[in-house]
């Protein structure tokens, strides 16, 4: 992907919590540059003559947004990749599979148009916000932007190829993000019905509340994103979430991500 081997590769890894960010860190003997805006921290590596930088968002679509714009305006890196864990929901989704991202939508955008005075239980009441009726958020009042944001094909074949070299198995799904988060598996199965493109073969989604936001930003600078994911648990099936394991389910992604590096410099 790299078209111009004169220059050297900037990538840039976003990552909410630094106990997904460790493992990378050490790896690459990463060093802290700077705070933007004098809170998120910004590391800088290099790694077989490629600069890698990372960024610390913290938690949450809010902070994602505005660190990762500022990281792009300050890098300006080729390449963008999230890096962290997600929540599967999806029910063959279980704790440390890895995922490559297929695209990346809002999954927690909600209304519910029903007669009642408390919201419904019933999901097939409950309607996107993003859409194409009038009082949707929608690509006309969206300024003609899009509200969901396709991985690129050739960064997925990228990941795909990086993988099957490492003997590493995966899956595909698409990624919903949002601060708010849905365990009802009838609500799962709705988000999967209804918020996904339409026409797509593929019905899974895994959460993660930073990827939307993430996206978007690339989008509008024109940046092309992709993801390191794996499954930190199963909100379909109640898997529960353990952040005392983190550290070490990211550490098994170590090798993907500096294999994805050379992948794209190549």
């Amino acid at each position: 992907m790299n078209k111009s081997n004169k220059k050297t590769l900037k990538i840039l890894f976003v990552g909410a919590m630094e106990t997904e960010l460790r493992p990378l860190l050490k790896k690459l003997n990463a060093i802290q540059v700077k705070k933007l805006l004098d809170v998120f921290p910004l590391y800088k590596a290099t790694y077989k003559s490629i600069n890698i930088y990372i960024v610390e968002t913290f938690v949450g679509d809010t902070n994602a947004s505005v660190a990762s714009l500022e990281a792009i305006k300050e890098v300006n890196p080729d390449f963008v990749i999230k890096y962290g864990c997600v929540g599967g929901s999806y029910s063959e989704s279980k704790m440390g599979d890895v995922i490559i991202p297929l695209g990346f939508f809002h999954r927690t955008s909600w209304i519910t148009r029903t007669k009642e005075d408390t919201p419904t239980k019933d999901s097939s009441l409950w309607l996107s916000v993003f859409g194409e009726l009038p009082h949707q958020v929608n690509s006309n009042n969206l300024g003609g932007m899009p509200y969901y944001f396709p991985a690129n094909e050739k960064l997925i074949t990228i990941c795909q190829k990086t993988l099957d070299d490492l003997k590493i198995d995966y899956d595909t799904a698409y990624v919903g993000g949002g601060n708010m988060w849905a365990f009802s598996k009838e609500f799962l199965d709705n988000i999967a019905q209804t918020m996904l493109p339409k026409g797509a073969k593929c019905k899974r989604f895994v959460s993660d509340m930073e990827s939307y936001s993430i996206a978007h930003a690339c989008f509008v600078t024109k940046k092309l994103f992709i993801g390191c994911f794996t499954v930190a648990s199963n909100d379909y099936t109640d898997e529960p979430y353990d952040p005392k394991r983190v550290p070490t389910q990211m550490e098994r992604l170590v090798p993907y991500a500096l294999k994805l590096v050379e992948a794209l410099n190549a």
